[in-house]
């Protein structure tokens, strides 16, 4: 339930908490704020500064109590914010301060933009690892860092991001450990230890875990050996493509070693083995699991191969690529690829992915898409790198949203986006200390923010500290959506015994979305304490939290003050004036309508009061 998801672990959210925390430390420069609503403010002034006086200040005026901020903010400084309503005097809250934590000292010391053409560039930020240098980051296209991992907390070891999530969060890989983990590092979640994770971890729309863990038999040395290895099994290198839920329990698996012939393998890999290391037969690198089809696809580098498995039977539907490696090809046409990398497909279902072309004649690596026409593969289509840019190993190209493609040329320290027309749109070049920096991986995304929301409950006063809520049998909020991944929301009502007293979904992802609810037939309790959570579908993680107590409804209170005096005929006369939606509190003759006639019965009210 998300109730106790919030009761035993976001007790700051429950609490109607700051975000970002007050005095909390991050590892990055694009950052969403979000406050606890102030009644009765149809605006908000956003004020940011780097001293607490608040001099030289940014200030933002905006309508939801939420904004995210991608304004330059520095590495290595501390930043003081505050919220005030329209009375800049009266109505502020407590100001609050962050800081952001100075880049790592192993931190690339040249990273360079090639080229940049601004108008055909696919807009987003860039997620990549440098591997050589240990950890994971964000650049934006001119470059410039905005996020980073922080390796120390995955056991001080090197942190490989190969996903970021809908809902934030970031997989990735280390020391054969694979992880969920935030923006800041917290690990949320972790693989057993009985797993040795290699290349890649992957989170499916399910909320279970694909990964690669390495998987090693002994078997004779095959035919191409040193004889010297003739005359023991030697230990050979083969894959598991395993797939676990949250609490790691094991639901798929399928094992090289039970699928493939041993008599299908790479002679080169035989005639270099020294025996100081296993027989590197298979040295699968991506596994992907697509709902679609039903089907895994899984790049198996050693063998020079694509295969695509039955999810439901673990049958292979075919393999795809070097047909001296296979008993039996599946196909006549092979497409000429060799020691390819990350596997994924299209929006239209075609294979794409990073052919190295190593032990080509030539060697020019290249980013491939394949289709299928009556069960025969062909090549869609081709993005041959210049010879500067081969690399023997790693690689990835990704198909963006535009149609342009992303493409990361491995060791070289290079990565480009192109078009369809094959013409370079982005160029970032990495270095350090001269030598081009591994990049393993890079994802496109819009922003670091994809589930961003805050919402506002209508009719609410008081404060933070004790909001209060007339109880005039409607339940009014509206959610406002900064996120780019969110499909829809999930909202419950729930009160301080954690019954639920009303649950619902929102199929709606529109910027800003008002929902009104009917509680008439509910039994409140003005001395209970009530809790309205808010989370995008599926996402219960990103859930944000507002608390308050029921009053009695006190007609002719339209701006919930707990009193009716002449504010509320101001009020009244704006709603009319700025034809606002309907609403039961605002029609006070109880004819469906709201005009001339209410403020007439409002006007009765006070003088019945006052008399």
């Amino acid at each position: 339930m998300k109730h106790i998801y919030c009761i035993i672990l976001m007790t700051s959210l429950c609490a109607f908490s700051f975000l970002p925390d007050d005095g909390q430390e991050i590892n990055y420069t694009q950052v969403f704020f979000s406050w606890p609503q102030i009644p009765n403010e149809e605006m908000y002034t956003f004020i940011i500064s780097d001293n607490q006086e608040f001099s030289l200040s940014d200030t933002t005026v905006i309508t939801s109590n939420s904004i995210l901020y991608d304004e330059s903010l520095d590495w290595g400084s501390t930043y003081f914010w505050k919220v005030c309503g329209q009375d800049l005097d009266e109505s502020c809250l407590t100001s609050k301060s962050f800081a952001i934590n100075s880049l790592p000292a192993h931190h690339a010391d040249q990273i360079t933009i090639n080229h940049l053409d601004d108008g055909q560039y696919t807009d987003g930020v860039n997620i990549l690892d440098f591997e050589s240098l240990g950890y994971s980051l964000a650049i934006d296209k001119y470059g410039e860092p905005i996020w980073f991992a922080e390796k120390e907390n995955f056991h001080m070891d090197n942190i490989t991001v190969t996903q970021f999530l809908d809902n934030g969060n970031l997989i990735g890989f280390a020391n054969g450990r694979g992880y969920e983990f935030t923006l800041d590092s917290d690990i949320v979640f972790e693989t057993p230890i009985d797993y040795s994770i290699h290349h890649q971890i992957s989170k499916t729309n399910h909320g279970t875990y694909f990964f690669i863990d390495a998987e090693i038999e002994y078997h004779d040395c095959p035919m191409e050996c040193d004889e010297s290895f003739s005359f023991l099994p030697i230990p050979w290198q083969g894959d598991r493509y395993v797939e676990i839920d949250s609490d790691g329990a094991l639901l798929w698996e399928w094992n090289t070693f039970d699928q493939i012939s041993l008599n299908e393998y790479n002679p080169h890999y035989a005639e270099t083995y020294n025996g100081v290391i296993e027989f590197d037969w298979t040295h699968s690198n991506s596994v992907i699991y697509d709902e679609a089809s039903s089907s895994v696809y899984v790049s198996i580098r050693n063998l020079s191969r694509v295969t695509s498995i039955d999810y439901l039977t673990g049958d292979i539907n075919w393999n795809l690529g070097e047909s001296d490696y296979m008993e039996s090809p599946s196909f006549d046409n092979e497409i000429n690829f060799s020691q390819q990398h990350s596997v994924q497909l299209t929006p239209d279902g075609n294979l794409i992915f990073f052919d190295n072309a190593r032990f080509q004649d030539p060697e020019h690596s290249r980013c491939v898409e394949v289709g299928f026409d009556s069960g025969e593969p062909y090549l869609v289509w081709e993005h041959v790198l210049p010879e500067n840019m081969f690399t023997g190993s790693r690689g990835e190209c990704d198909r963006l949203p535009t149609g342009n493609s992303l493409i990361s040329a491995g060791r070289t320290g290079n990565v480009i986006e192109v078009n369809s027309n094959n013409e370079v749109v982005w160029h970032l070049g990495v270095q350090n200390s001269g030598a081009n920096v591994s990049i393993y991986r890079t994802e496109r995304v819009r922003n670091l923010f994809p589930s961003a929301f805050s919402f506002e409950i209508s009719q609410i006063s008081g404060n933070y500290d004790g909001y209060e809520l007339n109880n005039d049998g409607n339940l009014e909020f509206t959610i406002y959506n900064h996120g780019w991944a969110v499909s829809g929301y999930e909202y419950e009502l729930y009160n301080e015994s954690g019954e639920t007293i009303l649950e619902g979904a929102i199929d709606e992802d529109s910027d800003i979305i008002d929902v009104y609810l009917d509680i008439s037939s509910h039994t409140t309790d003005n001395s209970a304490l009530y809790t309205l959570s808010v989370n995008p579908t599926g996402n219960e993680l990103s859930a944000s939290q507002i608390g308050f107590h029921f009053s009695d409804f006190i007609a002719g209170d339209i701006n919930s003050d707990l009193d009716v005096n002449i504010q509320d005929v101001i009020e009244l006369q704006a709603l009319i004036l700025a034809y606002a939606d309907y609403g039961i509190i605002s029609d006070l003759n109880e004819d469906q309508n709201t005009d001339i006639l209410d403020i007439i019965s409002l006007v009765n009210i006070i003088l019945i009061d006052n008399n």
